[in-house]
């Protein structure tokens, strides 16, 4: 019993710590990302994650969208961009700006929009004192698998994947 409160106590550690403390603890562990400004285009984000692709590592699994001063406005995730693309896909046009309908979408015509206009409208972003539990609360409000951590002037600090966290708390069970 005594051992199972010490897995609770060190779950419930993971889970007040902040993004920052996080961020510097597992940062080899974090997603792969790429920052984008919103004005480039869709055909090279695709450009761009097929150079950065190898085979032996893992690859980008994120981009990272910002605004002229360099403050994250959007993103989109790796899964996403094959939704955009398909066809027969699932993933919603409604959040493209403006709304482009799916019978009227042409590949040409979606690889030469500015990747502002794709990026998540309601973008998970959280200030870095924030907690895991507060970033947890903030991914499953807005569905997103991943949250943006900044700094205090907005800056983007990195990337934090729900799978990280939930490793994290596995790996404090496996303890046991």
């Amino acid at each position: 019993m005594r051992k199972l409160e010490g897995i609770m106590t060190d779950i419930d550690e993971i889970l007040s710590m902040t993004l920052r403390e996080f961020i510097e603890r597992h940062k080899r562990e974090l997603p792969r990302y790429v920052v984008v400004g919103e004005d480039v285009t869709f055909k090279n984000i695709l450009n761009t994650l097929h150079k950065s692709i190898d085979y032996e590592e893992k690859g980008v699994e994120v981009i990272v969208i910002v605004d002229k001063d360099r403050k994250p406005i959007g993103i989109i995730e790796d899964l996403e961009l094959i939704e955009i693309l398909s066809s027969h896909g699932r993933w919603s046009l409604s959040i493209l700006r403006p709304p482009i309908g799916r019978k009227t979408r042409k590949i040409i015509d979606l690889l030469n929009l500015p990747i502002g206009h794709i990026a998540r409208m309601f973008h998970p972003v959280l200030h870095a004192d924030a907690t895991i539990k507060e970033a947890l609360d903030h991914m499953d409000r807005l569905r997103s698998r991943y949250i943006i951590v900044v700094d205090e002037e907005e800056r983007l600090l990195g990337v934090i994947s729900s799978r990280n966290i939930l490793s994290k708390i596995i790996e404090k069970l496996m303890e046991m």
